[in-house]
């Protein structure tokens, strides 16, 4: 419908009318078209109008431009036939020189005197002067319309408005159910993040007050310089701000529509065709002494004229390339920008990066608010899993894998790696820290010996990370430990009374590839270092034992660490032979529970000054729901 309107428009334009007025009447199912141009005669009518294919510019003098001089827009005389395609019954008023002339046209009878003898002519009924209304110009009655629904008098207008470049220049208006069409009916210019523009227009890049980018463009080209443009191609901000209809490149030629898209001839295929809008204007297209270039449906060019071939390439290696290349790093940028200017939090987060850190933190921003097809709830979730991952990349020096993130994919798999830490909490490595921060805390802050005695034992085979920080995250064989364990106490026997009842407990560990055995002593009591030697010396045979009865010969001779734990250091009453010395240096090590304590807030000191960093951390990422909700 709306090319079929543009056609009776095009024919307002050529009669020198001022104002078109389009009246849409669902209820009837009609749509009249008044306009206040020169009208006909009655031999406008029959030799003109009614002749299918008068081509006036060829035929008169002067045809070329009207009387008011305007390049008129009409070339073959067979648009007058497209109303025909939404509506069976045309009626036909007008007015000229005090000449008062209407009449009706019938799909159906039309249809009717080909089937009968498909050499007569048709001759419209006359519906006498006394009906025509208007005082000048042209009325043009649509009724009986095929579409069971008419379209609204909002979505004529703003489709209109995208196929005629000349509304409100040269005294022209249109109105739809009174109210007039503008260029802001196109409903796109507000929406235009970057724009390239052509021509010599002082006043086009004002009509994009959001644009972030405005760029000047070549519009003369050619051999001998003959062709010349004007008009502007423009991204928008967001792919829901066009649909199919004007996600395109319109060519506009003696200020109306003839190309409906020049993109899609362009065969691009980066995702920023999805957001390119444009309309050019290239009047050389529709000379009057040229060959017609336009096809008979009137909104298409042929693809195999030089003209049409020459435009294409001159846009496709100058301003579509600058724009395949610039608009994604010119949205990454500008959405970084806007993350830090409208969400709070990650701006809070951000702003406690050093400056190499922050470049990084501002090229992950604009990955995520360049995701094409990624929601608010989307790009939430994605900042929240991508700040962990930072903070993570951060402290292993690895933040260069940020700049290999591309797609949405690429950040689920980041969000899926960082998202999933598993150790004792199971979460992110700030609960890990948490969590053994807290428990370090817990140690230190016990007085009493046997209390101290005891939450020790209750962790510290589950916390092997208090022995040695390297053991955060050890590699646990639990069958061979379940085994080992139950065979270790079969042979419990070889341990003297006084031995077991100094013991809590004993157990072994494979620590990423390591055998250790740990033993805890109660607090109170004392152990001369030579018996402990004694005992050493004895696990470390009965593990060797274990290990070759369950497991084979390859682990005889591995060598095994054994660290005992106990509440005061091992006595020595005498200096250490050679050999004892060997023997303590050979995978044995004893230490005190508040030595390990002393030894751990040592290990995890990093932890515990980034405690409050890591706290802060939470805190801001909990709050990015409240930048997403606003």
């Amino acid at each position: 419908m709306p090319a079929v309107l543009s056609e009776v428009v095009a024919n307002a334009w050529d009669a020198d009318a001022e104002n078109v007025k389009i009246s849409v009447d669902s209820d009837k199912k009609e749509i009249v078209i008044c306009d206040d141009g020169s009208g006909m005669t009655d031999e406008d009518i029959n030799r003109k109008f009614l002749n299918v294919g008068y081509q006036k510019r060829t035929v008169e003098k002067n045809a070329g431009i009207t009387s008011r001089g305007r390049k008129p827009m009409g070339k073959k005389g067979i648009g007058k036939l497209s109303v025909f395609a939404i509506a069976d019954t045309v009626e036909i008023h007008t007015v000229r020189d005090g000449n008062r002339f209407a009449f009706k046209m019938d799909f159906n009878e039309i249809n009717e005197q080909i089937r009968i003898d498909p050499k007569s002519d048709y001759h419209p009924t006359d519906l006498g002067s006394e009906i025509v209304t208007i005082s000048t110009g042209t009325k043009v009655v649509l009724s009986n319309l095929k579409k069971q629904r008419t379209p609204s008098a909002s979505v004529i207008s703003r489709r209109l408005a995208r196929r005629f470049s000349v509304i409100g220049k040269d005294n022209f208006n249109i109105f739809v159910n009174d109210e007039p069409i503008t260029a802001k009916d196109r409903k796109y210019y507000n929406s235009i993040e970057y724009v390239w523009y052509f021509g010599e227009q002082n006043k086009l890049p004002s009509k994009f007050p959001n644009a972030l980018n405005k760029v000047a463009e070549d519009y003369i080209y050619g051999d001998y310089e003959e062709y010349e443009i004007s008009g502007w191609i423009g991204t928008v901000a967001k792919q829901d701000q066009i649909n199919e209809e004007t996600n395109g490149i319109v060519i506009f030629a003696s200020g109306k529509l003839v190309h409906e898209n020049l993109l899609k001839d362009m065969m691009q295929g980066g995702v920023w065709t999805k957001y390119v809008i444009g309309e050019i204007d290239a009047d050389f297209m529709d000379e009057t002494n040229s060959e017609d270039i336009i096809t008979s449906a009137r909104q298409s060019l042929n693809e195999n004229d030089d003209r049409y071939i020459d435009l294409k390439q001159f846009l496709e290696q100058g301003v579509i390339r600058r724009i395949a290349t610039n608009w994604l790093k010119w949205r990454r940028e500008a959405g970084a920008e806007r993350t830090l200017r409208e969400r709070e939090n990650v701006k809070r987060w951000y702003e406690r990066l050093k400056p190499d850190q922050q470049k990084k933190a501002k090229q992950l921003f604009g990955k995520i608010e360049a995701l094409i097809g990624v929601d608010e709830e989307g790009k939430r979730e994605l900042y929240k899993s991508s700040m962990f991952a930072f903070e993570r990349l951060m402290i292993t020096d690895q933040l260069s894998i940020l700049s290999t993130l591309q797609s949405e994919q690429d950040f689920e798999v980041l969000s899926g790696i960082f998202g999933s830490l598993t150790d004792l909490a199971r979460v992110h490595y700030y609960d890990i820290a948490k969590v053994r921060v807290e428990l370090i805390k817990k140690f230190e802050e016990i007085i009493d010996d046997d209390k101290k005695e005891k939450v020790i034992q209750k962790h510290i085979f589950k916390a092997l990370w208090l022995l040695d920080p390297s053991w955060e995250r050890a590699a646990f064989n639990s069958r061979k430990e379940q085994t080992i364990n139950k065979e270790f106490k079969l042979k419990e026997g070889r341990l003297s009374e006084k031995q077991k009842r100094a013991r809590v407990d004993i157990r072994y560990q494979t620590v990423t590839g390591k055998h250790v055995l740990i033993e805890l002593k109660r607090y109170s009591v004392s152990t001369k270092l030579t018996e402990l030697l004694e005992q050493v010396s004895l696990y470390k045979n009965t593990l060797q034992e274990c290990l070759v009865e369950k497991f084979g010969e390859q682990y005889r001779n591995v060598p095994v660490e054994v660290i005992c734990i106990t509440g005061e250091r091992p006595t020595s009453h005498y200096q250490l032979d050679e050999e004892e010395k060997l023997k303590l240096a050979a995978g044995v090590r004893c230490l005190t529970y508040d030595e390990l304590i002393e030894n751990a807030l040592l290990s995890y000191n990093d932890y515990l000054q980034a405690e409050k960093r890591i706290s802060d951390l939470v805190d801001i990422i909990e709050s990015i729901d409240q930048d997403f909700n606003t």
